[in-house]
């Protein structure tokens, strides 16, 4: 009896367990997986991360800084042929432009910047799928390549695809 009572309440777990799994995964907001292709120390004092990120519709990515603290990095498109990018603090701090004025695509960026205390502590690196929400957005996969000070840190979503 006893172990009927068990293999009953692990089974309603397990199903509370799968249940809860699925829906997470359905109700996501980000629609993109990141890989970390390689994370290294510069010395003592600098971070270089490096991603391969496959975008579906938008991909926040969070830097927590200092004042005074640099960040550097740049990203290209391995497959697809335009993304939006854009750093925020409290205001928006940088969105690529295109580079020539008769090709309004975007395929790669360098940016960089200084953490400032009038932008606030956290930083936003979005990169966005410029398809319209009216079509179903095609898949980008993106190279990018961050490097910070490493006293900060760096928060990716979890992916939900």
């Amino acid at each position: 009896m006893v172990k009927k009572i068990i293999a009953i309440i692990m089974a309603l777990s397990l199903v509370g367990t799968m249940g809860c799994t699925i829906a997470a995964k359905t109700t996501g907001s980000s629609s993109a997986s990141v890989k970390t292709l390689r994370e290294a120390k510069i010395g003592s004092a600098w971070v270089t991360k490096q991603m391969e990120i496959t975008l579906g519709k938008e991909l926040p990515i969070v830097l927590k800084l200092t004042s005074g603290d640099k960040v550097d990095g740049y990203f290209y498109l391995e497959k697809g042929d335009d993304v939006d990018f854009s750093i925020t603090g409290n205001s928006l701090i940088y969105t690529s432009q295109p580079k020539e004025a008769n090709n309004p695509r975007i395929p790669s960026d360098r940016f960089s910047f200084t953490a400032s205390t009038s932008q606030g502590l956290a930083y936003t690196l979005t990169l966005s799928n410029p398809t319209s929400t009216s079509e179903q957005p095609s898949k980008l996969v993106i190279f990018l390549e961050i490097i910070y000070p490493a006293t900060a840190s760096v928060f990716v979503p979890a992916p939900t695809d």
